[in-house]
């Protein structure tokens, strides 16, 4: 066949076949969309599972975590990763040098700024043999590893685990797996967290941080250490949300942290229903520059999540299914069935006056605050949602909704 006219030939099926995903709605995003799509896909599986708790998830970190195991991974499995991560059509190398593009910007941990340490890494039986190429590109572009483990005593396996991720974490996130995560069927263990640390741009001076209500329902409320500062900020109100936003920004840095507060103090589940419909980037987009006088409460979140549920919610199960094909790390395959057995997040997230996990210091005080009849009034006193992102991804994402 004419080399011209098969590739003209290719292109229309290729046409006819997008033609048909956008009539079914079923386009993939852009790679640089991505990230935040996976974000709102990844909230909502969870929101639709977990109960009305205080919680903060990582989508970022999740979807690094995956993409590692997909590294690995063939066949079904494999296919399952690239459609529910949207990690495009390009083959793994290409994926690879992309995800270590992104995270050498984003992983430092500067005295100034934002600090982040993405911390991944996947535990096997100290019987299965490695592939040595699978630890050379974890090592390369994921800044992680497969590493074995000796199962015959599980309170030391366990130990082991959580002191490497304690390390990791600065000593934030501790105990996240317990003996009875490993058994006689366990063959590749996930852990995944990411340490967050940066000041606010902004900081909210601690002589106004005083005890407030904060509402956790129309008939109940408890009193909680509340900040506030007033200052220029972007701020919105959207109708569709029936909310206020506002996004906090950090020191040198991009990334900000967006609280969007429900109109009603029980307003919290139907907001976060709207926002299965839009990315958090059509939500900043509804903000602008404003006189904004901000109250906000002190808060600490630990959140261990079970990254399978959300994940199969999401299309993607063969890889923790006996018999996964996971060549692309073991060397063969063993008696027991390989597949991920457990796959964690644990996360630490604490927000003061200074910013987010970082000693609270002495912000200078504006002094008496001026009249300005046209200032802003931002109030985060019920469950509100937030997210530390910036335009290309989200790292946080979460609710506050009890003291």
């Amino acid at each position: 066949m004419n080399t011209t006219l098969a590739y003209l030939g290719a292109h229309a099926i290729i046409a006819l076949v997008l033609a048909k995903m956008a009539a079914a709605g079923t386009i993939l995003p852009p790679i640089s969309a991505s990230p935040i799509v996976f974000a709102r896909k990844f909230f909502r599986a969870i929101n639709e599972e977990e109960p009305l708790v205080n919680m903060v998830v990582s989508p970022a970190a999740a979807r690094s975590g995956l993409t590692l195991a997909f590294m690995g991974a063939h066949g079904k499995a494999a296919e399952e990763l690239r459609a529910g991560l949207l990690l495009g059509v390009a083959k793994k190398p290409v994926i690879a040098k992309r995800h270590a593009e992104f995270w050498s910007k984003e992983c430092t941990c500067s005295d100034r700024g934002v600090a982040m340490r993405l911390a991944t890494r996947l535990y096997v039986k100290d019987d299965e043999q490695l592939q040595p190429n699978f630890n050379q590109t974890a090592a390369e572009f994921f800044n992680a590893q497969a590493d074995v483990l000796n199962l015959t005593n599980v309170d030391d396996a366990a130990n082991r685990v959580n002191k490497w991720l304690e390390m990791q974490t600065f000593h934030t996130v501790r105990n996240l797996l317990t003996p009875a995560a490993f058994n006689d069927e366990t063959s590749v263990i996930l852990v995944n967290s990411l340490y967050f640390r940066a000041k606010w741009d902004k900081r909210f001076p601690s002589e106004r941080t005083k005890l407030k209500d904060f509402w956790i329902n129309p008939e109940q409320r408890m009193e909680i250490q509340m900040m506030r500062q007033e200052d220029q900020f972007k701020y919105g109100e959207s109708k569709t949300l029936r909310s206020k936003i506002i996004i906090l920004p950090f020191e040198e840095s991009e990334v900000n942290m967006m609280i969007i507060v429900p109109q009603d103090k029980d307003g919290l589940p139907a907001l976060e229903q709207k926002l299965q419909e839009m990315d958090l980037n059509e939500v900043a987009a509804k903000t602008i520059w404003k006189d904004v006088e901000v109250v906000l409460p002190r808060f600490k979140i630990e959140c261990d999540l079970d990254l399978k549920v959300p994940l199969q919610k999401l299309g993607i199960s063969r890889i923790f299914e006996p018999g996964a094909d996971l060549s692309g790390i073991f060397l063969k395959r063993s008696e027991t069935p390989q597949k991920i057995s457990e796959a964690r997040q644990k996360l630490y997230l604490d927000v003061n006056e200074s910013g987010c996990e970082t000693d609270p210091d002495t912000a200078p005080d504006t002094g008496t605050m001026t009249e300005n009849p046209n200032r802003k009034q931002f109030k985060a006193d019920r469950p509100f949602v937030f997210a530390i992102r910036n335009n290309q991804t989200v790292y946080f994402v979460g609710h506050f909704v009890k003291p």
